[in-house]
């Protein structure tokens, strides 16, 4: 689930933990936003698990909810 966006990153929660992914917002026009999601920003999770090192599955997980999230509009 997303819970913020900005111009420079998303933050999400996942099964209980969240992750924050740099990236760029763009808007493309008739009022519809995108964002760049710069992948190799997602390497740890966020305090307090910010010591545990993100998996491949699990970039995939926040990817594919922020995708799912931007499909359904359930933008913050």
């Amino acid at each position: 689930m997303i819970l913020e966006v900005s111009r420079g990153n998303i933050r999400v929660k996942i099964g209980g933990r969240v992750a924050t992914a740099q990236g760029e917002m763009f808007f493309p026009g008739n009022d519809k936003i995108g964002f760049v999601l710069y992948r190799g920003s997602l390497k740890f999770w966020d305090a307090p698990d910010q010591n545990q090192i993100m998996t491949v599955d699990d970039v995939d997980m926040v990817v594919a909810d922020i995708q799912a999230d931007f499909s359904k509009g359930g933008i913050p």
